[in-house]
């Protein structure tokens, strides 16, 4: 909050454009500033060589904060647990951005509502796993102080003393024939040599006796077999014992019969719980190792089946303790966080990361979600690591990759905020949130195709497709494809063929009701050359409303980068935004500006370069080498959710290199990032 204050006062002192402003939110920091630049980016650049020092550097794999799950891993990661697709994370705080992502784990704060959230959702998921696979069975509890008792008194309100031998029973109804289970909780108050015996009998006869021992009650039970019909159930005190005022005694709780549910094994039930201990350790060792990513240890495991015990010991059924079991799993740190070890924390000495948690940072990179079993089996052999192309192909090919284009694509190229974009509805009526959402699935479809296709990823500033329905055709003022749903098209129009022509990217790059050059300058700037302009200097004016009347927008503009404050950065954003004003705020074609004025699509950068419109415009980016780099730095800061450093400007150059030598296909680019050392490496870190 401190820094927001500051932003806003940085703003309404300096009076310039807001729209120059970093877009990353509270959790980043500063642009790095690089020291082969000029101060002044219309000069050139200085001779020194930028990676100079990777001949003589040691490589530093880095060491990303330790992450939580922020909330879209959270839900796609219980959907892949549970089959829950209730997305409950969608109620916990908003997750802060660092680097332009929300997975940073510097950012990646844990308040007390967010615990208190997390404590919920466990509740509620472990809940449901269980009932799904649960039918409960038809209980009857008699309480021990209503049935009919041969002798004894009721003890302490709640339960009954058999002082001597006799009998508490009650007579049921079983409702059909078949099995039921015979339950009976008491406690023995101990005399003499031998421990309290208790016998459970049904219509007189024997079915099964216990040794019930003086500590808390404990429930008994026996599986039987019924008729239907009416049947007496009983419990017996055998062994009476007094001797100088030594009392042997039965204390009994209550009786009870159960026709058993059934049980549906499935992705948490892997076995029966109610057959015993054995099964209980399986499902929680199974499940327990799909969640927290990794083998559980023994001890792991007997401290969550010892919840179970407990609970049973409590007298509730089996499905009460194993809920609270996986409540358990779902609320460690090991679920929530994403834990890499270092076996000395503080030695700078780079090591592999084990195979179980490379598996953690190649599903959590490609998916946002936890490792399937074919990931987990390469990582339980540990033959993750020599596989790794192998299994990255795998996993772009799966529909889960999905998530790379919502989290990272997303969030690079702004798809993510498209619909939470404000527009003026009165001048654009016809901008409703549906078709927002088609604008913000347009820009999703067509990087898709990056990553599906063997093609270039620079097109992405020029192709010859595009994604329409008859809904954006109609708003681009396109020919219908005669359908609802987002459709592959011939794209004709060089300005609708690359993604400065997205609606979504020209109405987030605009205000409510007006273009802004300065904005769309930055956002090509910062989002795809990496070359995010810094914060306004103090003291500069922007631009007043006054002055529309009578001058264009472009000569506002060009007024405004006269003041020597502003001209630095100007200089080079505003001819950038020029080439897109042939767009308005929603993305339409327009011959006129917002002040009515003929538009001047043409740019000229500090360089030289000229463009005429934003087809020229696109092919100008495309053609920049700053373009693929950037692409590979920026899957980087994602894919290790952490900044790059001076060290990895090194291991960047390399991985885009190779980029370019397969031709910039996206799928490659990602196989290199996630065989480097900073993917497959950590280190520690002095304290």
């Amino acid at each position: 909050m401190k820094r927001l204050c500051l932003i806003a006062l940085t703003v309404v002192l300096a009076g310039c454009d807001a729209s120059i402003l970093p877009a990353e939110n509270i959790g980043s920091g500063p642009v790095p500033i690089d020291p082969t630049k000029p101060t002044d980016p219309t000069k050139p650049m200085l001779p020194a060589d930028p990676y100079a020092h990777c001949a003589t550097d040691v490589l530093d794999v880095g060491r990303p904060t330790v992450r939580r799950l922020n909330r879209t891993e959270y839900n796609n990661s219980v959907r892949d647990l549970l089959n829950d697709t209730t997305r409950p994370a969608d109620d916990f705080p908003a997750d802060d951005f660092g680097r332009g992502f929300d997975n940073n784990g510097d950012v990646l704060s844990t308040a007390p509502l967010l615990v208190e959230k997390y404590e919920v959702a466990a509740g509620k998921l472990s809940k449901a796993a269980l009932t799904a696979g649960i039918t409960a069975g038809v209980a009857v509890r008699i309480e021990a102080e209503n049935a009919t008792s041969s002798t004894g008194s009721i003890f302490n309100g709640t339960a009954w003393n058999l002082f001597s031998a006799g009998t508490v029973s009650s007579s049921q109804s079983a409702m059909a024939a078949g099995q039921y289970t015979f339950s009976a909780r008491a406690f023995g108050q101990q005399a003499g040599p031998d421990p309290v015996k208790m016998a459970l009998l049904v219509d007189g006869a024997q079915v099964a006796t216990f040794d019930v021992p003086n500590t808390a009650m404990q429930t008994f039970s026996k599986v039987i077999t019924l008729t239907q019909g009416a049947h007496v159930f009983a419990v017996s005190f055998l062994n009476d014992f007094y001797e100088a005022g030594a009392d042997r005694n039965l204390v009994v709780d209550w009786l009870e019969l159960t026709k058993p549910g059934s049980v549906a094994t499935g992705k948490v039930l892997v076995c029966d719980p109610t057959t015993g201990a054995v099964c209980v350790k399986q499902i929680l060792s199974t499940f327990g190792r799909k969640a927290w990513r990794r083998p559980l240890t023994v001890s792991e495991v007997d401290k969550l089946a010892a919840i179970v015990t407990l609970s049973t010991i409590e007298g509730e059924p089996v499905q009460a303790g194993l809920e609270l079991a996986l409540q358990a799993v779902l609320l460690s740190p090991n679920f929530l966080f994403r834990v890499e070890l270092d076996a000395d924390p503080s030695s700078l000495t780079a090591h592999a990361l084990s195979d179980h948690e490379l598996a953690s940072r190649l599903s959590y990179f490609l998916w946002s979600s936890t490792p399937d079993e074919a990931l987990m089996g390469e990582a339980n052999a540990g033959t993750l690591a020599a596989n790794l192309d192998t299994q990255t192909r795998r996993m772009l090919k799966d529909p889960k990759a999905s998530a790379l284009v919502g989290q990272f694509a997303g969030s690079w190229l702004g798809g993510r905020a498209v619909e939470d974009a404000t527009t003026s509805a009165t001048q654009f009526p016809a901008v409703t949130p549906a078709l927002k959402t088609q604008m913000r699935e347009q820009m999703d479809r067509f990087f898709q195709s990056f990553l599906d296709e063997d093609r270039s990823a620079l097109e992405l500033l020029g192709s010859d497709y595009g994604y329409l329905n008859d809904a954006l055709a109609t708003h681009y003022g396109l020919a219908k494809p005669g359908t609802t749903a987002l459709s592959r098209v011939a794209m004709t129009d060089p300005e609708r063929a690359t993604i400065l022509g997205h609606a979504g990217v020209l109405m987030l790059t605009s205000h409510a009701s007006r273009t802004s050059p300065v904005l769309r300058g930055k956002w090509v700037m910062g989002r795809l050359l990496c070359e995010e302009p810094p914060p306004p200097p103090p003291g500069v004016q922007g631009l007043k409303p006054e002055q529309v009347a009578g001058q264009s927008l472009r000569q506002q503009m060009e007024a405004h980068r006269s003041n020597a404050g502003c001209a630095a950065c100007h200089k080079v954003m505003d001819p950038i935004g020029f080439g897109m004003e042939a767009m308005d705020p929603v993305g339409r074609k327009r011959t006129k500006d917002d002040t009515g004025f003929a538009v001047d699509s043409r740019g000229k950068l500090p360089d030289g370069r000229t463009f005429n419109g934003l087809a020229e415009l696109s092919a100008t980016i495309k053609a920049d080498p700053k373009l693929p780099a950037c692409m590979t730095q920026e899957l980087f800061v994602f894919g290790l959710g952490r900044d790059n450093t001076k060290s990895d400007q090194c291991m960047l150059r390399d991985i885009s290199s190779e980029f370019k030598a397969k031709g910039y296909r996206l799928p490659e680019l990602i196989v290199s990032l996630v065989k480097s050392p900073a993917f497959t490496q950590r280190r520690g870190e002095k304290p």
